[in-house]
């Protein structure tokens, strides 16, 4: 075999290697519930959740009484539907009654609903009102990563370059580091998110140089 000939036989090798980890993005299909805006949209909707159907409400705007009441008869009257749970949970876990908000919040995780997989593995990586699990949030964020909850996007590969993720023995190519950075750059406009992927990336190239 002649050096040129080598050159593209490692050439397609890389490809090859490449493609096998690639990120496999896709579209979280919400129109599968019902997208009727509800008294617990009004009152319960987190802004930065990809699923909201209203506008966003604060921590500390939330009147969480009145959030859990409507939340409460919105889930009783279409139950399967995450981001009704996912809401309830949200008013139950603003109002420190977080071992009541994880029913709900675990069956938005059970529907794969961006958001609350994010929220979920953040609370698993903190041990808050769950036992900590930092492989369980491994699990989650890559899921949510890959709906492109841009929450995930960028702390996936953040907290895995940091060591984070190091019980769990799993291994996330450059490549797919790459793409979760990104995928995070193309869908946010906001100033600071860029300056972190940007880092981000350039730790991954630093990191990873041949």
């Amino acid at each position: 075999m002649t050096r040129a000939m080598m050159k593209f036989a490692c050439l397609l090798g890389a490809l090859a290697a490449g493609s096998a980890h690639a990120v496999e993005f896709t579209d979280y299909d919400f129109s599968r519930y019902s997208q009727e805006v509800t008294e617990c949209d009004r009152l319960a909707s987190h802004d930065l959740d990809p699923g909201h159907v209203a506008p966003g409400v604060t921590r500390s705007g939330m009147d969480k009484e009145a959030a859990i009441k409507a939340c409460h008869e919105a889930v009783a009257a279409d139950p399967d539907n995450p981001r009704l749970n996912y809401q309830l949970g949200r008013a139950y876990g603003y109002s420190g009654r977080g071992e009541e908000a994880m029913p709900y919040r675990l069956k938005a995780v059970e529907a794969e609903y961006p958001q609350s997989l994010f929220v979920i593995g953040y609370l698993y990586f903190l041990g808050m009102t769950i036992d900590q699990d930092v492989c369980k949030t491994l699990d989650l964020w890559t899921k949510s990563a890959r709906y492109r909850r841009l929450a995930a996007l960028v702390a996936l590969p953040r907290h895995y370059m940091r060591g984070d993720f190091a019980a769990c023995e799993a291994d996330i190519p450059p490549a797919d580091l790459r793409a979760y950075l990104r995928e995070a750059g193309s869908i946010s406009s906001d100033y600071y998110v860029g300056m972190l992927v940007e880092d981000l990336l350039a730790e991954v190239d630093r990191r990873y140089a041949e």
